[in-house]
Protein backbone atom coordinates (compact mmCIF):
# COMPACT_ATOMS: atom_id res chain seq x y z
CA UNK A 1 0.00 0.00 0.00
CA UNK A 2 2.81 2.41 0.76
CA UNK A 3 4.06 2.21 -2.82
CA UNK A 4 0.66 3.07 -4.30
CA UNK A 5 0.43 6.30 -2.26
CA UNK A 6 3.95 7.30 -3.42
CA UNK A 7 3.17 6.87 -7.11
CA UNK A 8 0.68 9.77 -7.49
CA UNK A 9 3.15 12.10 -5.76
CA UNK A 10 6.01 10.91 -8.00
CA UNK A 11 3.84 11.27 -11.11
CA UNK A 12 2.90 14.86 -10.12
CA UNK A 13 6.55 15.71 -9.49
CA UNK A 14 7.56 14.34 -12.90
CA UNK A 15 4.71 16.22 -14.62
CA UNK A 16 5.73 19.45 -12.85
CA UNK A 17 9.36 19.04 -13.93
CA UNK A 18 8.29 18.29 -17.51
CA UNK A 19 6.11 21.40 -17.63
CA UNK A 20 8.91 23.49 -16.16
CA UNK A 21 11.37 22.25 -18.79
CA UNK A 22 8.87 22.85 -21.61
CA UNK A 23 8.07 26.37 -20.29
CA UNK A 24 11.78 27.26 -20.28
CA UNK A 25 12.08 26.08 -23.87
CA UNK A 26 9.04 28.11 -25.00
CA UNK A 27 10.02 31.30 -23.10
CA UNK A 28 12.89 32.36 -25.39
CA UNK A 29 10.79 31.66 -28.50
CA UNK A 30 8.09 34.06 -27.29
CA UNK A 31 10.66 36.74 -26.46
CA UNK A 32 12.40 36.34 -29.82
CA UNK A 33 9.18 36.75 -31.80
CA UNK A 34 8.67 40.32 -30.52
CA UNK A 35 10.08 42.95 -32.89
CA UNK A 36 11.98 45.69 -31.09
CA UNK A 37 12.44 49.29 -32.17
CA UNK A 38 14.66 51.38 -29.89
CA UNK A 39 14.10 55.13 -29.94
CA UNK A 40 16.43 57.34 -27.93
CA UNK A 41 15.70 61.03 -27.57
CA UNK A 42 18.98 62.90 -27.36
CA UNK A 43 19.98 66.45 -28.23
CA UNK A 44 16.40 67.19 -29.36
CA UNK A 45 16.51 64.37 -31.94
CA UNK A 46 15.00 60.92 -32.28
CA UNK A 47 17.69 58.27 -32.78
CA UNK A 48 16.10 55.06 -34.04
CA UNK A 49 17.60 51.56 -33.98
CA UNK A 50 15.61 48.70 -35.51
CA UNK A 51 15.82 45.52 -37.48
CA UNK A 52 13.55 44.53 -40.35
CA UNK A 53 9.92 44.95 -39.29
CA UNK A 54 7.36 42.35 -40.35
CA UNK A 55 3.60 42.73 -40.72
CA UNK A 56 1.38 41.04 -38.15
CA UNK A 57 4.05 40.50 -35.50
CA UNK A 58 4.04 41.84 -31.95
CA UNK A 59 6.14 44.99 -31.86
CA UNK A 60 7.57 46.99 -28.97
CA UNK A 61 8.90 50.53 -29.28
CA UNK A 62 11.30 51.14 -26.40
CA UNK A 63 11.67 54.85 -25.70
CA UNK A 64 14.38 56.57 -23.67
CA UNK A 65 14.58 60.33 -23.06
CA UNK A 66 18.26 61.24 -22.56
CA UNK A 67 17.58 65.00 -22.70
CA UNK A 68 17.12 67.30 -19.71
CA UNK A 69 13.67 68.37 -20.98
CA UNK A 70 10.29 66.66 -21.35
CA UNK A 71 9.44 65.25 -24.80
CA UNK A 72 6.53 63.54 -26.51
CA UNK A 73 6.54 60.54 -28.84
CA UNK A 74 3.32 60.66 -30.83
CA UNK A 75 2.18 58.97 -34.01
CA UNK A 76 -0.90 58.05 -35.98
CA UNK A 77 0.53 54.52 -36.45
CA UNK A 78 -1.37 53.38 -33.32
CA UNK A 79 -4.79 54.69 -34.50
CA UNK A 80 -7.47 52.05 -33.97
CA UNK A 81 -4.98 49.39 -32.84
CA UNK A 82 -5.00 47.70 -29.44
CA UNK A 83 -1.97 49.22 -27.73
CA UNK A 84 -0.21 48.77 -24.39
CA UNK A 85 1.92 51.54 -22.88
CA UNK A 86 4.29 50.79 -19.99
CA UNK A 87 5.64 53.84 -18.19
CA UNK A 88 6.76 54.53 -14.61
CA UNK A 89 5.58 51.12 -13.44
CA UNK A 90 2.07 51.62 -14.84
CA UNK A 91 0.61 49.68 -17.76
CA UNK A 92 -2.20 51.27 -19.76
CA UNK A 93 -4.20 49.43 -22.42
CA UNK A 94 -6.24 51.17 -25.10
CA UNK A 95 -7.12 51.56 -28.72
CA UNK A 96 -5.67 54.39 -30.73
CA UNK A 97 -3.13 55.63 -28.21
CA UNK A 98 -1.76 58.92 -29.55
CA UNK A 99 1.64 58.63 -27.92
CA UNK A 100 3.46 59.11 -24.64
CA UNK A 101 5.11 61.99 -22.78
CA UNK A 102 8.54 61.30 -21.30
CA UNK A 103 10.18 63.28 -18.54
CA UNK A 104 13.99 63.62 -18.55
CA UNK A 105 15.94 60.38 -18.08
CA UNK A 106 12.76 58.24 -18.24
CA UNK A 107 11.80 55.15 -20.23
CA UNK A 108 8.57 53.85 -21.73
CA UNK A 109 7.49 50.95 -23.94
CA UNK A 110 4.67 50.86 -26.46
CA UNK A 111 3.45 47.40 -27.53
CA UNK A 112 1.17 46.69 -30.49
CA UNK A 113 0.92 44.47 -33.58
CA UNK A 114 2.53 46.01 -36.64
CA UNK A 115 -0.28 45.59 -39.17
CA UNK A 116 -0.13 48.53 -41.59
CA UNK A 117 2.56 48.79 -44.25
CA UNK A 118 3.88 52.20 -45.18
CA UNK A 119 5.76 55.14 -43.77
CA UNK A 120 4.83 55.87 -40.15
CA UNK A 121 5.89 59.27 -38.89
CA UNK A 122 6.32 60.20 -35.26
CA UNK A 123 7.03 63.55 -33.65
CA UNK A 124 7.28 65.53 -30.45
CA UNK A 125 4.26 67.81 -29.96
CA UNK A 126 6.26 69.95 -27.51
CA UNK A 127 9.11 70.51 -30.00
CA UNK A 128 7.53 70.30 -33.51
CA UNK A 129 10.93 70.32 -35.28
CA UNK A 130 11.60 66.85 -33.80
CA UNK A 131 10.35 64.05 -36.05
CA UNK A 132 11.27 60.62 -37.33
CA UNK A 133 9.74 57.69 -39.15
CA UNK A 134 9.47 53.93 -39.34
CA UNK A 135 9.20 52.26 -42.74
CA UNK A 136 7.30 49.00 -43.02
CA UNK A 137 7.07 47.33 -46.42
CA UNK A 138 4.83 44.38 -47.13
CA UNK A 139 6.40 41.41 -48.95
CA UNK A 140 4.42 42.27 -52.09
CA UNK A 141 5.98 45.78 -52.16
CA UNK A 142 9.57 44.52 -52.25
Amino acid sequence: MAMQSDRPWTWCLMLGLTLAVDWNQVGPLVAQSEQVVEVTIKDFRFVTKQGTLRLGFPTVIKLRNEDAERHDFGSTMFEGLPTQVEKDGVIVYGRGVGGVFLDPKRDAAIRFDMSRPGRHEFRCSIHPHMSGELLLLSAEAV
